[in-house]
């Protein structure tokens, strides 16, 4: 049984000590503070950009039904409904929700009542 846990343990080390970089965002290991802490026990490395394809979906009450995507390329802010005096609120869904559920675009509608 010991000999298993050992096995067991040398094979979590060696898989430890992979990085993985992206343009714009930099570069992660599968270590500490990655990796490794209490709240994150396991050492995944992370995904692609484009695999996760994380959108930015901009709503205005100049565009309440009809979103605007700003964050691909930042010289498209400038053409978009984006008024930075104005409060801005963000929408984060969770990890398994693919985004497309209608209670994420209900909430950007006025009079919503959440």
């Amino acid at each position: 049984m010991l000999g298993i846990w050992i096995f067991a343990l040398f094979l979590l080390d060696t898989t430890r000590g992979k990085e993985v970089c992206f343009e714009r965002l930099g570069c992660f290991t599968d270590d500490i503070p990655w990796a490794g802490t209490i709240e994150r026990p396991v050492a995944k490395l992370p995904w692609s950009p484009e695999k996760i394809n994380t959108r930015f979906l901009l709503y205005t009450k100049k565009n309440p039904n009809n979103f605007q995507i700003t964050a691909i390329n930042p010289a498209t802010i400038g053409y978009s409904n984006f008024d930075s005096s104005k409060i801005t609120r963000f929408i984060t869904h969770g990890f398994v929700d693919q985004g497309e559920e209608n209670w994420l675009s209900d909430m950007c509608r006025p009079g919503a009542l959440y």
